[in-house]
């Protein structure tokens, strides 16, 4: 037993000095200047934003008048929507909406008479190509940006002359433990992500709000060799501008900056995604990558053992060492949401912080073990 509970402490000391890592580096990220005050030394350039949309009737409305609400000259930017082969009213919504000279609406493929399998990097690739400039601004279809998105980003991007930027995203608070869990997943993890780019331990982001030079993006290709994996339409490109310049990519840290997006509303359509998006990081199993996920993984399994085998034995030193462990692990971790629920103004989320601590254990141990499974997903009633 004395090996478990080496093996225990090694594994729970390694995953608290992560954290410790992480909110370190996330201090150290200097939040980007107040976009009100540096709009006049952008000089306005010109910068489309672009939305890839399948399926979205419900949100796309509302994102595209966010989107169109920016504390931007209307001249100096353009709205792009490419409809990914959408079968619902999407297409039709937008046309009969918007009518602004700086919105533009595309669909990819003929409708109803294409050859063309639909995906959202070809929609998107299709949306750059015929973006008018130099910078692209990019969200998702289901979600909000605030009056001030536009100027933060662009300004980020321009400051130490970036080729990438990816910024903050939330989720819509709403009622219901499954919103609670995925709030705090979002809002953890864009502090780990923010971190991971700040020390250069790894690129990780959220297409949901990412910045991009066009030339950038047609000089590496786009998604040029990963156009069959269905998810990653952030993170590819982030390594490739990596592999050349590391410091070329950027956080944004502003409030200003964040995006709000929608939960999921049932277990299988989370689950759905996160098996999607899980299918990307076989492909993006850098050392440092690999090392984290097997310390968060190995770690819970571990603990979870200690504990089962304590009890068994009715052990009263092995059920000491996994609570111990436990609730040092809890603490760092409720560090780490106070720093994300600070940020992002959200401290009523702080007591669930230990209640989804337990429920994150069982949701990523099943979650790793569902990914290495052949399992047949969805994406917007699409097979991926």
């Amino acid at each position: 037993m004395i090996y478990l509970i080496i093996l225990t402490a090694a594994l729970s000391l390694f995953y608290i000095v992560l954290i410790l890592f992480y909110i370190y580096s996330w201090r150290k990220i200097n939040y980007t200047v107040d976009s009100s005050a540096a709009t006049n030394e952008l000089n306005f350039p010109f910068v489309t934003i672009l939305i890839a949309a399948r399926n979205e009737e419900e949100h796309i409305v509302q994102c595209v008048t966010s989107c169109l609400n920016q504390n931007y000259p209307p001249s100096k930017f353009e709205v792009i929507v490419v409809d990914d082969q959408s079968e619902d009213a999407t297409y039709e919504l937008l046309e009969k909406e918007f009518t602004q000279s700086n919105f533009r609406l595309m669909r990819l493929g003929v409708y109803r008479r294409t050859t063309i399998r639909g995906s959202k990097k070809k929609a998107i690739s299709y949306g750059v190509s015929h973006a008018q400039g130099d910078m692209i601004v990019q969200t998702d279809a289901d979600c909000i940006v605030s009056s001030k998105w536009l100027t933060s980003m662009v300004t980020k991007l321009i400051q130490n002359d970036y080729d990438l930027v990816t910024g903050p995203v939330q989720i819509k608070e709403e009622f219901g433990l499954l919103n609670k869990f995925q709030s705090l997943d979002f809002m953890s993890s864009c502090i780990m992500n923010a971190a991971g780019i700040q020390s250069r331990l790894h690129e990780l982001g959220n297409g949901a709000n990412i910045a991009f030079k066009k030339a950038v993006f047609l000089a590496h290709s786009g998604f040029e060799g990963n156009e069959s994996i269905a998810s990653g339409d952030d993170v590819f490109l982030m390594q490739k501008i990596a592999a050349k310049s590391k410091d070329k990519i950027a956080f944004n840290k502003s409030k200003d900056a964040i995006v709000t997006t929608y939960g999921l509303p049932t277990l299988r359509s989370f689950f759905s995604q996160r098996l999607r998006w899980a299918g990307k990081m076989k492909h993006l199993f850098t050392f440092p990558i690999l090392i984290i996920l097997n310390i968060v993984f190995w770690q819970r399994i571990a603990l979870a053992a200690l504990f089962i085998v304590g009890i068994l034995l009715k052990s009263s030193i092995l059920i000491y060492v996994a609570a111990g462990c436990l609730l040092l692990r809890w603490l760092v971790d409720f560090w780490l949401h106070l720093e994300a629920s600070t940020f992002f103004n959200n401290k009523s989320i702080l007591p669930w912080s230990m209640p989804m601590n337990i429920l994150y254990s069982i949701y990523f141990v099943v979650l790793s073990i569902l990914s290495m499974l052949p399992i047949s997903l969805e994406w917007k009633d699409r097979k991926i």
